[in-house]
């Protein structure tokens, strides 16, 4: 019979360790990555090759309750073009994840009708809507008694917190849980008294930013705490820039405000300034960077910039030039500005 790794659902071997789910020893109850992984924080070897296909047949099949957990500095990138077919005509509970990171000053009702806003454009709907987080257990009340009523499957696109909500919610840190996209390798099925919870991997998005950065850039990625927004007034072309992975330069008509919905550091630099600043990053480094420079439209109201990965520039009034400058494997989406 084969065991599976308790933490990703891999199928365990002892044959080839540099192959997934390879253990010391057969009834070992985690892979030697997950071991890893939650002893040291090594998130080099716990990345899965996931079939989306798979998943999603998985969730045009499941006949329960479906949980859709989606991360709200990334809402865009949760935004699975698959997943959201697959979520038609089903039980969904929309679970906004990662609510802490952002200031109480911001209502919950303003977050929710940024967030239907962007969901209008979806023929879905939704049994409720509720913001929770895997680090505040108590916001996990609300959802607690849906699971009286028959099975639930967590599922979304990569690193939105399934398996931490999952842990939070059984008071257990026995799934795998990285900054890496895709630790969960297989659908994992948890009995859980008379119902049964099932954890799905994530599913891929454009960005392969992750793949690029270190361990401490990656840990960088997931706050563990409110983040306080960086705020910019711009009244000259300058430039913001994230390590060497990219830049987001400005030109304002008047003054323009900017503010930084991201977890990491940002530098506000002249234009001239960008190249020399990207060769003397210290942090959010990727190796042999090949960027790409877009120029995006003007718009008559407040716009966003989602950074896949890393969250969003809120930018405030009018420009000349709003122009980006990322990696080519950072995905960027421009959108009505969200708060």
């Amino acid at each position: 019979m084969e065991n599976k790794c308790q933490g990703c659902g891999e199928i365990l071997q002892t044959e080839n360790p540099q192959e997934r789910g390879y253990a010391k020893a057969i009834e070992h109850q985690f892979c030697q990555s997950c071991f890893r992984l939650k002893n040291y924080r090594d998130f080099k070897h716990v990345r899965a090759e996931v079939n989306d296909s798979d998943v999603l047949d998985f969730i045009q099949s499941f006949e329960g309750t479906i949980f859709w957990i989606i991360d709200l500095l990334n809402i865009n990138q949760s935004m699975h073009p698959g997943l959201m077919r697959s979520l038609v005509d089903k039980n969904v509970v929309l679970l906004g994840n990662k609510r802490d990171l952002y200031p109480q000053s911001l209502s919950d009702t303003k977050l929710l009708h940024a967030l239907m806003r962007e969901m209008n454009q979806f023929p879905l709907s939704f049994m409720e809507v509720q913001f929770v987080s895997a680090k505040k257990r108590e916001t996990l009340q609300g959802i607690l008694p849906y699971l009286e009523h028959g099975d639930i499957a967590f599922v979304g696109a990569v690193n939105a917190g399934k398996s931490s909500l999952l842990n939070a919610l059984l008071g257990k840190d026995t799934l795998s849980v990285s900054p890496v996209a895709s630790t969960t390798a297989q659908v994992m099925e948890i009995k859980v008294n008379d119902y049964t919870l099932y954890d799905t991997p994530g599913l891929q998005n454009e960005s392969k930013l992750s793949h690029h950065l270190n361990d401490e850039d990656l840990l960088s990625l997931a706050p563990q705490k409110t983040m306080k927004p960086q705020v910019y007034q711009i009244y000259e072309k300058q430039s913001l820039v994230i390590g060497n992975i990219g830049s987001i330069t400005i030109e304002p008509i008047d003054q323009v405000q900017v503010i930084a919905y991201v977890p990491v550091v940002t530098k506000r630099v002249k234009p001239e300034r960008v190249d020399a600043n990207f060769k003397q990053a210290k942090e959010m480094v990727i190796d042999n960077a090949t960027y790409r420079k877009r120029i995006w439209p003007k718009a008559d109201h407040n716009v966003d910039l989602e950074i896949f990965d890393i969250g969003f520039f809120n930018i405030k009034g009018k420009y000349k030039l709003l122009e980006t400058n990322f990696d080519k494997n950072v995905e960027i989406v421009f959108r009505r500005a969200m708060i």
